[in-house]
């Protein structure tokens, strides 16, 4: 993967060479520059910024999980929730209507005086639901998805609960294994973004 260096407050950072940076519109993050990429089934766009720590989220991955959680909304659920010593991130699914996914990221890295903070959307366009089809048929005799009463059975779960059935859970095609197949879908240009923050650490 080709990177680019972007520059916040003096502390270099690299993201994918394929974001462009764009000029800001009405309603953006203060502050915030902003970045996006494109593909014929993708339109993602991130603000980065520079923030003070009262703006921080938890540094503990227990209460990081609790916290999102608590506030996402039925059509929400948990992808990634990952907490480093000097980083923290998350990744939500977030159903669109009246179709297509949209997956927010929030990453933080913290600074000796400040957070660099990167808010992302990644959302499907074009032809939707196609990694949930193509993996679903992938998977489904191998790994016993399904019965007789309920076809996605064992099909979706909360990565950090199990017994959490509530909202929009993620399925198995959302799994980073899956994302070399799906090289221009969201999601996975998301992990590919997450990658290049954290130096491939994950």
């Amino acid at each position: 993967m080709r990177k680019q260096i972007i520059s916040i407050n003096g502390v270099d950072i690299s993201i994918p060479e394929y974001f462009q940076k764009v000029d800001s519109m009405p309603g953006d993050p203060e502050n915030s520059v902003p970045y996006e990429v494109r593909s014929e089934n993708a339109a993602c766009i991130v603000f980065v910024s520079a923030e003070d720590y009262s703006k921080a989220l938890p540094r503990e991955q227990e209460e990081l999980v609790n916290g999102i959680r608590h506030y996402l909304a039925d059509n929400q659920g948990l992808i990634e929730v990952v907490e480093k010593n000097d980083y923290v991130f998350s990744i939500v699914k977030n159903l669109k209507e009246p179709h297509g996914v949209q997956y927010i990221l929030t990453y933080q890295k913290y600074c000796n005086d400040f957070i660099i903070n990167i808010q992302g959307y990644f959302e499907e366009i074009g032809v939707t639901g196609q990694r949930d089809s193509l993996v679903y048929a992938l998977v489904k005799d191998k790994e016993s998805i399904g019965d007789d009463e309920s076809p996605f059975k064992g099909w979706s779960c909360d990565p950090y609960d199990k017994s959490n059935r509530k909202g929009a859970l993620m399925n198995i095609s959302e799994q980073a294994r899956f994302d070399e197949l799906f090289p221009g879908l969201p999601l996975s240009i998301c992990r590919e973004l997450v990658r290049c923050l954290t130096d491939g650490e994950n």
